[in-house]
């Protein structure tokens, strides 16, 4: 992590050195980061949350979420790229998800945390601005904390586990242990709780790109889930829900992809490219195929999502993604659907069936279903153990190529299953439950300037 902080400090000296620390230069230590140079009025606390959502992009563990489980398939023109994570061959070396993007982003956050308290709002409306832009903070260094905490955590929920470093300032030379799984659930719930702390903060996603109450409840529901605390998963779900003011629109739901609405966004991310280039090249060229396993899950001639979500090359058996077509900004460009209201009528539909409230459950994956299902018959459940499985199902087909699936199956400590059509060689096609290789390996770089860095087992 050490390498990890020097080259954030290294970055922002270099804004520092082409802006306010021009002045007296010779005379500043050179490991100093003045922050009282760096932010002097509120629009410079405008401009870090800005920089500080700028980082907060999820196409890695989209790529993970895909790639490593079985939502994809090698396709005939991959030239390697992903195999070492499809065949789940990836070590310490060549970890598929490193530390840095999140721990950057809480390093920044703290430095204008820091700096907040000594800037002077001009005005009533700036002192609110300061006010929200805190909060607003806190509870973005919880979704960061969030995402470390899925990646790096062993299978399932055990509090006990190890899980990243618990940083909670900006401090150059700092060498963290790692804390437990329970720890850093802790500080995520403070941090969301905090977030849904501040009125400033809107309730309605009227623009996506930033935190709304809705989309920190969404968190908070995210987190209940892993947790395993099913009463909160469906207080906080049912808030998103509501908060939002959100439905759920099949005839919105083609356009929904291209970006022409946001029929059903809770909170987004302003992409420059597309997904898309995960799994295929600007030549055309297809590294990875949907998986037959998930195609062959979905009514082709009446869900509406099979038609968005895959397409093919006409006289070839080939199929690809299609989930992010590109929009009006370009071919190939589309943002990123960070958080959107079906995911909290899935969550609300498994923390009712772990509840045994079945009925419940139904009524959520009912209505899912009838907004994407032409001729849609509502079903009930027999038992807790169908209406989970048919859930974790639906999960599998609604948010496919969205950075879950994995996530998903180690979270419900469930083995990874692939087709032998989709894995090529039972080499990889199979990965048990009590695998190692759910808890992605802490990368090599972290070791080098950080003695109290331990690895997970196996790596």
């Amino acid at each position: 992590m050490h390498n990890k902080f020097l080259n954030l400090f290294l970055a922002v000296g270099t804004v520092c050195l082409l802006s306010a620390c021009k002045k007296n230069l010779d005379l500043k230590p050179l490991d100093n980061i003045d922050a009282s140079k760096a932010y002097l009025k509120v629009q410079d606390l405008t401009d870090a949350l800005y920089s500080v959502y700028a980082g907060n992009d999820n196409d890695t563990r989209i790529y993970n979420g895909s790639i490593l489980a079985d939502e994809v398939k090698l396709s005939d023109e991959n030239r390697g790229q992903g195999q070492f994570q499809f065949k789940w061959q990836y070590n310490s070396s060549s970890t598929p998800a490193g530390l840095g993007q999140q721990y950057s982003m809480i390093d920044q956050i703290h430095r204008v945390l820091d700096a907040a308290p000594g800037i002077v709002a001009a005005t009533p409306a700036e002192e609110n601005t300061k006010k929200r832009i805190q909060s607003e903070m806190i509870a973005l260094r919880g979704i960061a904390y969030y995402e470390l905490l899925i990646n790096f955590m062993p299978q399932g929920y055990d509090a006990n586990a190890l899980a990243v470093p618990l940083v909670l300032k900006s401090e150059l030379l700092q060498k963290p242990a790692r804390n437990t799984v329970g720890e850093i659930m802790t500080q995520i719930e403070a941090d969301l709780a905090t977030g849904r702390g501040e009125p400033l903060i809107p309730n309605a996603p009227t623009d996506p790109l930033r935190l709304s109450q809705a989309a920190i409840a969404a968190y908070q529901a995210r987190a209940a889930l892993l947790k395993k605390d099913w009463d909160k998963a469906i207080t906080y779900s049912n808030d998103a829900v509501t908060l939002s003011g959100k439905t759920l629109s099949k005839a919105d739901f083609p356009a929904y992809w291209t970006d022409d609405n946001e029929s059903e966004t809770i909170l987004k991310y302003r992409n420059s490219t597309s997904p898309v280039g995960l799994w295929r090249d600007t030549n055309g060229d297809i590294f990875f195929e949907p998986a037959d396993k998930l195609k062959n899950l979905f009514d082709k001639a009446n869900d509406i999502r099979y038609t968005t979500y895959f397409t093919g090359i006409p006289g070839d058996d080939t199929s690809f993604v299609k989930k992010y077509p590109g929009s009006a900004r370009g071919p190939r460009i589309n943002d990123l659907k960070m958080i959107r209201l079906a995911e909290m009528y899935l969550i609300r539909a498994e923390a009712y069936a772990e509840k045994e409230q079945l009925g419940n459950a139904a009524t959520n994956i009912n209505a899912l279903r009838a907004a994407r299902i032409t001729g849609y018959t509502d079903v009930a459940f027999a038992s807790k153990d169908i209406a989970i499985s048919q859930i974790l199902t639906e999960r599998y087909k609604e948010l496919c190529f969205e950075g879950f699936r994995f996530f998903d199956l180690k979270r419900r400590n469930l083995s990874i299953d692939r087709n032998l059509s989709d894995s090529r060689s039972t080499s990889w096609q199979n990965l048990a439950a009590n695998s190692n290789l759910f808890a992605l390996p802490i990368p090599a770089t972290e070791f080098s300037g950080n003695p109290n860095m331990v690895q997970n087992p196996g790596y």
